[in-house]
Order: structure tokens, then C-alpha cells, then sequence
């Protein structure tokens, strides 16, 4: 079944008769379309792709033949097409993409539909992304080997008075060098202090001998992402933390190993803050344990302590756990996962020991 038709057994399911497409991941997913202008408009009879003169050519190579390509040449002609469709498959309820529409889009849309109901909602197609194809599958782990190795020709050149900006430029060049179409999102390089903010974007701050440095990045093949945190050390490492560093890495396996089909999503999250709490660090975790990756780097389901729902074959997620010991230091680490009927399969090598430069 194509992803057109299960996204009608879904608009049947919750009574509506069209979805409008804004969300560029959703766009691409249903059609096939990778430029950066354009909506789909699917009712339960038709699909139509919308787009301008600079992408017509595109469009035409990329989109499934399920569509019917428009050309427009304004945005009124763009809200006329949705009018045009509508009045033909004669939609009396349409869904919008609450996440991905903006108010003065909406408002806009409401005086060219006056009569009909716009339902804002969420999740129709995200829901259809959460379990992944062979052919998604194996663009995921080719995104994983990417950064994989640009990680390992990176953390060559690392040295005491390099800046965290110079790191992350070097990472990200490598990544594209092996064939990654871009970073999957600013790589964050976050050393010594700076390792507890757990987002702490790279800087020009000057690594430093004795620090730790926490290092996030992610490649994207064809259209999919991957997202892997590795947290290294620079000169003489204390012994507190490598202590640390083997809880979190242990507390990651007890979250991995708990992972399979049918299993509650909050279960893992669970697992490993239970494990920081016996050795007193559950206090610095300080986030959820993972999240769906897939077309965007960030996306459902969310592994958290408070998840709702159920590990499915196919879905791939990340495990993350880390300690952020404020105006100290940090530590992550970070997995990518494919969840299967039985267990799960981790992408990219362990990192048991600490790497030290």
C-alpha cells in the first residue's frame, strides 16, 4: 500500500475528507519532493503537489506519479488551487498541519474556504514516519557510518588551543566530504565548563588539556538523518571522570538492553535513571532519554519517563543519557537504534572506554 493510500485510511478514520501538506519532512515523505516551495493538498479522490516556476522542473523528475502537479505564480493563486481542489472533491472538512501552519497562513486560508471547516491537527503523516522501510532503514545507517567515520578522521586533528568552532568545522567538512548532504543540525562541541549545558553549541572557546569535551553531530543521507553524541578527553583525565563516563555508558547499555517490540516507551528512560540513582547522578540527567529519527533529526516517538505508547519493529531512535555537573562538566553518550521484534540493533560502534587524546 502506498503512503498516499494509508494516509486515506487515516483521513476516514478521523472523518476528514483532505489534508493540506505545509511541513517540508511530510512533503517529501508523501511525494518525493526535496526543494523548499511547495504543499500538497490529499483528499480522499485526488493529490495535488502546488509549486512555482523555480521548482516546476524539480517536481516533475522527483514527484510520485500519485500527484497532480499545478503551477502557480502567487500566493493567491496558491490558495485558489486548495479552493479549486476542494470545490471538485467537494471536501466539507480539512485537516491542517497544526505544527507546520502559521496563524496569518490559516486565517488566509479560512477567507478562501469560508464555509468549509479547517481542523487543525497532528500527527497524521508523523505517525506514518515513525516505522521505517528497509530502503529508510539502510539510508539511516549509511547517515550513521558517515558521521561515524568523519568523527574518527576529526578526532585526529583535536589538540589543546584548537577553538570548539574550528572542531565542529572540521567535522561538519568531513561528514560532506563522505557524502553527507549537510549537518543534520548545528554540531554542538561543548568542552571543559561548557560540557554541562546539553545543547552548548560549539564556540571559539580553546580546548583545553584535562578537559572533557562532548561532541553532537549528525550527517544526512538522501533525505535522512543520524544523530550521535561522543564524549572524549584531553590530556591527563581525573579518575572521577572516568567513574563517571563508565556509569553513563553502563547506564545507556541497561536502557539498550530493555528496548524491543511491545515494550512501554517510557520502560528505557526508566531504566537508565534508575542506574544514575543508585550511583547518585540521576539529579544531573537532566533530559529525556532519546527521541524518533528519521527525515528530521528530532521526531516521534519521544522516549521520556512520562512517554506514552509502545515500541513498534521498525521505529528508530536515539539513546542518549548524560550527567551535566554545573560550571563543571558534562558527559553523553549517544546511540542510534533500530527498534526489532525481538531486541533492538545499535548503529554505530560502542564507546565503552573513554577516548582519550
Amino acid at each position: 500500500m502506498t503512503r498516499i493510500a494509508e494516509l486515506r485510511k487515516i483521513l476516514l478514520r478521523k472523518k476528514l475528507d483532505a489534508l493540506l501538506v505545509t511541513g517540508s519532512a511530510n512533503r517529501n515523505y508523501l511525494s518525493g519532493f526535496t526543494g523548499s516551495t511547495a504543499f500538497l493538498v490529499v483528499s480522499l479522490k485526488s493529490a495535488l503537489f502546488v509549486t512555482d516556476s523555480r521548482y516546476i522542473e524539480q517536481a516533475g523528475k522527483e514527484i510520485s506519479p500519485e500527484f497532480e502537479l499545478a503551477q502557480v505564480k502567487s500566493a493567491k493563486e496558491y490558495n485558489g488551487a486548495i479552493a479549486d481542489l476542494v470545490k471538485k472533491d467537494k471536501v466539507r472538512v480539512m485537516a491542517v498541519e497544526a505544527g507546520n501552519l502559521v496563524v496569518s497562513q490559516f486565517e488566509t486560508l479560512k477567507k478562501y474556504l469560508p464555509k468549509k471547516e479547517l481542523r487543525p491537527q497532528t500527527g497524521l503523516v508523523e505517525g506514518l514516519r515513525e516505522i521505517k522501510t528497509k530502503e529508510e532503514l539502510e539510508k539511516i545507517r549509511k547517515a550513521v557510518d558517515i558521521a561515524e567515520k568523519a568523527f574518527q578522521i576529526t578526532v585526529k586533528r583535536i589538540r589543546p588551543g584548537i577553538s570548539e568552532n574550528e572542531v565542529a568545522a572540521e567535522l561538519e567538512y568531513n561528514m560532506r566530504l563522505l557524502g553527507s548532504e549537510r549537518a543534520a543540525f548545528p554540531t554542538i562541541v561543548a568542552s571543559g565548563k561548557r560540557g554541562a549545558l546539553p545543547h552548548g553549541v560549539a564556540t571559539d572557546k580553546k580546548l583545553n588539556k584535562g578537559e572533557l569535551i562532548v561532541l553532537d553531530f549528525g550527517a544526512v543521507y538522501k533525505g535522512y538523518c543520524s544523530d550521535l553524541t561522543r564524549t572524549i578527553g584531553l590530556g591527563i583525565i581525573v579518575r572521577q571522570f572516568k567513574n563517571h563516563y563508565k556509569m553513563v555508558y553502563e547506564a545507556q547499555q541497561k536502557a539498550i538492553s530493555s528496548i524491543s517490540s511491545g515494550v512501554l516507551l517510557s520502560f528505557p528512560d526508566k531504566k537508565a535513571r534508575n542506574y544514575l540513582k543508585k550511583h547518585r547522578l540521576a539529579e544531573f540527567f537532566t533530559h529525556g532519554l532519546g527521541h524518533g529519527l528519521g527525515m528530521e533529526v528530532h521526531e516521534r516517538p519521544s522516549i521520556n519517563n512520562v512517554a506514552k505508547g509502545f515500541f513498534q519493529a521498525g521505529m528508530v531512535v536515539t539513546v542518549e543519557p548524560g550527567v551535566y555537573l554545573k560550571g563543571q562538566y558534562g558527559i553523553r553518550i549517544e546511540n542510534d537504534i533500530i527498534v526489532k521484534e525481538k531486541g533492538c540493533k545499535v548503529l554505530g560502534k560502542d564507546q565503552q572506554k573513554l577516548v582519550i587524546l
